[in-house]
């Protein structure tokens, strides 16, 4: 299949190879690095060809944003349905998708939240969109401060990450992990 006809005849496939460019630049240059030209080289699309899809930066990077939340929630769920302990179950599926050489969704989708801090009108219109979705994986349907606890030290680590603080050797990590693992298993509710 040429280039060409994959443009002409394949539309939702050009989108997602734009989407996919779009989310390896932001992870490997960052939000300051992200711009539409590099995006489309990326992706072996013309610019205009982007911009039929995405008609400016914001709108690609809601494209991103909206496909990787989606990718989150459907990789909770999965990671909940295999989960035999009720307790904590969807607290271990937030925690683990948040920890070191997972999926690379969680990654780009800290690099899309970092660049809601930047940005405030990303952060305004994706932060009620973001707990939507956190929502609708069940996670605060039996949430305890344990649980709580253990979801924050997550977001925490990840936040550690996106700003490239290599405090912590893999033991301390493996360490911290395991802590997050056993406060999910402490879910007892707390009037």
């Amino acid at each position: 299949m040429t280039a060409r006809s994959k443009r002409t005849n394949k539309p939702e496939a050009v989108k997602n190879d734009l989407l996919n460019a779009a989310g390896h630049i932001l992870v490997t240059g960052g939000i300051q690095a992200f711009t539409l030209e590099l995006v489309a080289k990326e992706a072996r699309v013309s610019k205009g060809g982007l911009l039929h899809h995405f008609p400016n930066k914001k709108a690609l990077l809601d494209g991103l944003f909206m496909r990787e939340m989606e990718m989150f929630r459907q990789e909770m769920l999965a990671s909940q349905q295999k989960d035999p302990v009720a307790a904590g179950r969807a607290a271990r599926a937030y925690i683990g998708l948040n920890q070191e050489n997972e999926a690379e969704t969680p990654v780009i989708l800290r690099h899309l939240l970092a660049a809601m801090l930047i940005d405030p009108q990303l952060g305004q219109e994706w932060i009620r969109h973001y707990w939507d979705v956190i929502r609708s994986t069940g996670l605060f349907e039996e949430m305890t401060p344990t649980l709580l606890l253990a979801c924050m030290a997550a977001d925490g680590l990840s936040l550690w990450d996106i700003l490239g603080a290599e405090i912590l050797d893999q033991k301390m990590r493996q360490g911290l992990s395991g802590l997050m693992e056993k406060l999910t298993h402490m879910s007892e509710k707390v009037p």
